[in-house]
């Protein structure tokens, strides 16, 4: 089985970005047949956050930039933008760690198998 995550980075290294003000994500792809992974591209975002007001229209629109990803990898990140990702089909981790060690942690440990990213697979 194959999915997509988005990681918040400003390196490429390091999972460095609270969501609200990430203007990039790398895309990932995991491959659970394979037990592997590899960095597919990255896509540039509006910050969600602009100083302290977010809206609902920003949101939408990271979230049509991100409409084939099953998880995101982020820094940080408050309620409401978590809540809000997680209803439209989302599932969110905070996860401020290397990058690499992160996805081979979620391939070793089997994540997807855990019935939310079962359900999320589905749509």
């Amino acid at each position: 089985m194959k999915f997509r995550v988005a990681v918040a980075s400003t390196d490429g290294i390091v999972i460095n970005q609270h969501f609200g003000h990430a203007e990039k994500f790398h895309i990932a792809e995991l491959d659970t047949d394979e037990n592997t992974w590899q960095y597919l591209e990255s896509r540039t975002v509006t910050r969600v956050c602009q100083g302290h007001e977010h809206s609902e229209h920003s949101f939408d629109a990271v979230l049509k930039t991100l409409c084939d990803i099953q998880a995101v990898l982020v820094a940080k990140i408050g309620n409401g933008a978590s809540d809000y990702l997680e209803n439209h089909g989302m599932l969110v981790y905070e996860s401020p760690f290397l990058i690499d060690a992160v996805l081979e942690k979620i391939l070793k440990d089997k994540i997807w198998e855990v019935d939310a990213w079962q359900s999320h697979m589905k749509n």
